[in-house]
């Protein structure tokens, strides 16, 4: 696809960061909350029956499930063995309702042990992700197909002496003998778990934020649009992302693939929030964001779908614009100048006239606006700012 390029602009092959950076200013004072922490030793064949039984859910901490083969037979082994491994951190959200914090990696490890299957590319490691992230299991029918191989351990010698467990899976684990290996592994090695449990406040998403945040223990630091998607995850985040892969949308961000790290998705979310909460907001845009996207938890079918047909008569009445008329002089996706002009429009809006565009003049106009300038230039979430930004918007464009 050409690129109409008007103040720089980017291909659809440049650079992941394809966002103009943005301070999240402001700061959060975090009240005091009480949480249990209950400590459990289960083992093995209960965390599994937890996951077969949708009570336990493992969301995509990172974007897909990262290990190799080797390291996770060496994990597997030492549960077979007796060795201690890690705690897992779980998040009671309601009864039996649990979230994984921390430890995605080892659950999958042994759910795919025990499936006796692998991932062979990244689109393995996708299913996984969609399935488990949803609390389902992976069908029969994509473990045996071409995206997954056989789980046989890949263990290396000991003391040059083969290893008795390498090349051998769930199905094969010895059972003969002094001892029963495959027993073990099921019934008698247990995994420490600690579930947490919010009590206070009760209405106050920011201190969930805090708990995922810091019990990420994996050495990757979470961007704030991965941990909401793994808090919030609900029927209107399943369409967001389904919404994330529209093809014009796409065109103007420049980018043909999601963001690794959500970063596309937020900007959808936060347009959306802008577009209903913009009169409530107040800095910093993380926690309008949580707020949010804890109130579309409560969206219906109805809801989500009058979401749904706004964001494509939107890109409708964008569909005169060049690529890039989002972008700033490098070619960077300006996502203040986005929500903006998103709000405005959208606010104009009538049900079955599908005809009114936005005049490519018209974001020439407020563009050249002094005050959106000013609120697009530095201390970009700060109230007064958004506020400006929208008004201003809502000034310059007018549907024609």
């Amino acid at each position: 696809m050409k690129n109409n390029k008007i103040n720089g602009g980017s291909s659809y092959d440049d650079a992941d960061d394809v966002f103009e950076k943005e301070s999240d200013d402001g700061s959060v004072n975090i009240k005091p909350y009480e949480v249990d922490c209950l400590p459990n030793d289960y083992n093995i064949s209960v965390l599994m029956s937890l996951i077969k039984q949708k009570h336990l859910k493992i969301p995509s901490f990172q974007r897909n499930y990262v290990w190799k083969k080797d390291m996770a037979s060496k994990f597997i082994e030492s549960i077979i063995i007796g060795l201690p491994i890690p705690q897992i951190f779980l998040f009671e959200q309601a009864r039996n309702d649990l979230l994984v914090i921390d430890g995605q990696q080892r659950l999958v490890s042994i759910y795919l042990f025990k499936n006796k299957r692998f991932p062979k590319n990244d689109k393995g490691r996708s299913i996984i992700r969609e399935c488990l992230s949803r609390g389902e299991e992976i069908p029969d029918s994509d473990l045996s197909g071409e995206h997954f191989e056989e789980f046989s351990l890949k263990l290396q010698k000991i003391a040059d002496e083969n290893n008795p467990l390498n090349k051998t899976n769930y199905d094969t684990l010895p059972t003969e003998g002094v001892f029963d290996f495959k027993a073990s592994f099921d019934f008698n090695r247990t995994i420490r778990t600690i579930t947490i449990k919010q009590n206070a406040p009760d209405d106050n998403c920011s201190s969930m934020f805090e708990i995922f945040s810091r019990l990420n223990s994996g050495g990757i630091t979470l961007k704030p649009q991965e941990i909401r998607m793994s808090i919030f995850y609900s029927p209107f985040y399943n369409h967001i992302l389904e919404l994330n892969s529209d093809a014009k949308w796409r065109r103007f961000l420049g980018k043909k693939e999601p963001d690794l790290h959500m970063k596309d998705v937020e900007v959808i979310v936060r347009a959306f929030a802008m577009l209903e909460m913009y009169s409530e907001y107040k800095s910093p845009m993380r926690v309008f964001l949580n707020r949010y996207s804890e109130k579309a938890k409560k969206y219906d079918e109805k809801k989500i779908g009058e979401l749904d047909q706004l964001f494509s008569k939107f890109w409708e009445c964008c569909s005169d614009l060049p690529d890039n008329a989002f972008k700033n002089d490098q070619g960077k996706f300006v996502i203040s100048h986005f929500d903006a002009i998103f709000v405005a429009v959208c606010t104009q809006m009538s049900d079955g006239d599908n005809s009114k565009k936005i005049m490519f003049q018209d974001m020439l106009n407020i563009k050249a606006d002094a005050r959106f300038i000013e609120a697009t230039q530095s201390k970009t979430t700060e109230k007064n700012n958004v506020m400006a930004r929208i008004e201003k918007a809502k000034e310059h464009i007018v549907l024609q």
